[in-house]
């Protein structure tokens, strides 16, 4: 039987990686059998998860006293996000909405995403723009890198099919007037900034129509095959249920963001 399914950034890179991790995590929901992480890899997820926090309640507006931040390395991040904001390059009539989620259909399915923070408002010429912003405290990426990860082309599909809910006249919202801002602290002069079109869009969204019918596919068979790629076995602690733990060991990519909303899963918030 189908399961209507919400689909995050996660679980589309799960599915796309391995259907059987998909069912054993989503559907079955089997534990996530994960060894304890070293102190230190805790510790750096813990401040990046404070640091998104603390960047919430400013955008809220509420005030931020530097004296009440007793990490040190979260009042350096946080010094070196008001001296090199990237929000500054909006237009002053920008309206910010922090931590916002938006959920649109596809298929029978949801598509979801948390924005860190959006950015809303109107240009010179009076059409909508949308502009995302994403906190990493985690090492830099290149643009090329971020343009194909999951992350950055569901949230502008996202926008471009339902963005337009955030203005009150339901103005459309062009794939054109749509960018995503990816901030590094540790590389906080140069922000990548990704952009959006309608051709890209056609390909994106026809994508993933693409993996919902898949997923639909998968239900009706009750099919999940095994990843056919046995690197992508080291990293997950699923090995024992499928035969595998001749693949060894690997700790993930620290990525301190988390989903939202969804079921508190180790590889949620350790992304490559």
């Amino acid at each position: 039987m189908m399961q209507r399914q919400t689909l995050s950034q996660y679980k589309l890179a799960t599915f796309l990686t391995c259907q059987r991790r998909f069912q054993l995590r989503y559907l079955r929901r089997l534990p996530w059998p994960a060894s304890p992480l070293p102190e230190h890899t805790e510790q750096l997820l813990q401040q990046g998860q404070d640091f998104h926090q603390l960047l919430e309640r400013h955008f809220l507006g509420l005030k931020v006293s530097p004296s009440t931040i007793t990490d040190g390395r979260i009042q350096q991040w946080w010094q070196t996000f008001l001296k090199h904001a990237p929000v500054q390059n909006l237009p002053n009539s920008a309206r910010f909405l922090p931590e916002t989620g938006l959920t649109v259909p596809l298929g029978n399915h949801l598509l979801y995403g948390r924005f860190d923070l959006l950015g809303i408002g109107e240009d010179a010429q009076k059409r909508p723009f949308a502009h995302l912003f994403d906190w990493k405290t985690g090492r830099p990426v290149e643009a090329a890198e971020l343009n194909g990860r999951w992350q950055t082309r569901l949230y502008l599909a996202l926008l471009a099919e339902g963005g337009s809910a955030f203005w009150p006249q339901t103005m459309p919202l062009a794939p054109e007037q749509i960018s995503l801002t990816y901030w590094f602290v540790h590389d906080a002069e140069n922000p990548v900034t990704l952009g959006y079109n309608s051709a890209a869009h056609q390909k994106n969204w026809a994508e993933l129509q693409q993996i919902a019918a898949q997923l639909e596919n998968a239900f009706e068979l009750d099919a999940w095959p095994l990843t056919d790629d046995w690197h992508e076995c080291r990293a997950c602690a699923y090995q024992v249920y499928c035969g595998r733990q001749g693949a060894g060991t690997a700790v993930p990519e620290l990525d301190e963001h988390d989903a939202v909303g969804e079921p508190a899963l180790l590889d949620e918030q350790l992304a490559a």
